[in-house]
């Protein structure tokens, strides 16, 4: 049966009667007749729950993804790693330097929705000189993302960065 043909029926369930008889074998009761239309409002009580329960598990489907969506949200919003590099370009020939040279990192995904108060961690992986890296200071925390500066004198320094978010 088509399925426009389903959603305009409101099944009422057959009330089945047994037939009953007297001693002699005449009919009391008349039982529920076994035909076509009652056997057809069988089919379509059956037909009218496999449609209802086809929509009952699409539900839950779609429910089950927003679910997953939002506890990935959540996992992204407190837990993020990457890596970055700052190439120190600044040509100071002095002790003194005008500005420090630093990275910007673009967090993907979602937002942070509770910026500037995160925490980030930061490793140096690599750098041209280990012993001109100085300190790496995560600043500028926004939102969608922040920036790395470097206090040495090294030329490149390569980092990873995990950034902690423990109140999401």
């Amino acid at each position: 049966m088509p399925t426009e043909y389903l959603r305009n029926q409101q099944y009422e369930p057959t009330e089945w009667e047994d037939t009953v008889k007297d001693d002699a074998g005449n009919t009391i009761i008349q039982g529920t007749p076994a035909n076509e239309r009652t056997f057809n409002n069988i089919e379509t009580g059956l037909l009218l729950s496999h449609f209802d329960i086809g929509v009952l598990a699409l539900f839950l489907m779609q429910q089950t993804n927003l679910n997953r969506l939002e506890v990935e949200k959540y996992k992204k919003q407190r837990l993020q790693q990457g890596q970055a590099t700052i190439t120190n370009s600044i040509s100071d020939t002095g002790y003194f330097r005008s500005s420090e040279p630093f990275a910007t990192i673009s967090l993907s995904g979602f937002s942070q929705i509770n910026a500037p108060n995160y925490d980030v961690l930061i490793s140096v992986t690599s750098a041209d000189d280990m012993g001109k890296v100085g300190d790496l200071i995560p600043y500028d925390k926004t939102q969608n993302g922040f920036k790395v500066k470097m206090t040495g004198s090294a030329k490149t320094v390569s980092f990873l960065w995990t950034l902690i978010n423990p109140n999401v």
